[in-house]
């Protein structure tokens, strides 16, 4: 069995983790399903050739869908990427000296890409939820957005991009390389140089 996300060992009997989850889900419930959101963040090899393919047996392709996806971003190290100079890049890309999310990366991205994507669909309140990693921000409130984080070591369990969301993004970003590198070798002689 291949196991995907943080999947450290969670008490699900632990009286106080049950507590804090229960007093998250009084917030979420004040909320309607679509003004939800949910933020991870993960590695990607972006040169990895996939290896195999992992389906949940009780992952269902409707509930990981969801109806308002906010555009990835993506972290490098590089100032400016050699590939993005003269093109227009197809995501925001943001720069960290480790190409980790830190506070100030977690501020670039809320302030760049989140907010204005959910100002643009909605003027009603909406929750972001995050999980409790020391590269996020603090627990905030403005302009009808509220951000709130999971309880620790419970992400494994109840965070949904370590649901299937994660994975399913990194399996369609393996087909797109992969079909770009067999478009290659459809291309004739001359135009491969």
């Amino acid at each position: 069995m291949h196991l995907f996300g943080e999947g450290a060992e969670v008490d699900k009997d632990d009286p106080v983790l049950l507590q804090q989850l229960e007093d998250l889900y009084s917030v979420i419930k004040m909320y309607k399903p679509e003004n939800v959101y949910n933020m991870d963040e993960t590695g990607l090899f972006f040169r990895l050739l996939p290896k195999y393919s992992l389906l949940i047996p009780t992952e269902s392709l409707v509930t990981t869908r969801g109806s308002h996806k906010i555009p990835c971003s993506m972290i490098g190290k590089a100032a400016r990427l050699a590939c993005i100079v003269g093109r227009t890049w197809p995501i925001p890309y943001f720069c960290q000296k480790n190409a980790w999310m830190d506070v100030s990366i977690c501020w670039k991205w809320f302030n760049e890409v989140f907010y204005p994507e959910v100002k643009h669909k909605t003027g009603l309140p909406v929750l972001l939820l995050l999980d409790n990693v020391p590269g996020h921000f603090e627990a905030f409130e403005p302009n009808l957005i509220k951000v709130v984080f999971f309880p620790p070591n419970c992400t494994s369990w109840k965070q949904p991009c370590d649901m299937g969301i994660i994975a399913t993004f990194k399996k369609r970003y393996k087909y797109l390389y992969l079909s770009d590198i067999l478009s290659y070798y459809s291309l004739n002689v001359n135009t491969k140089e």
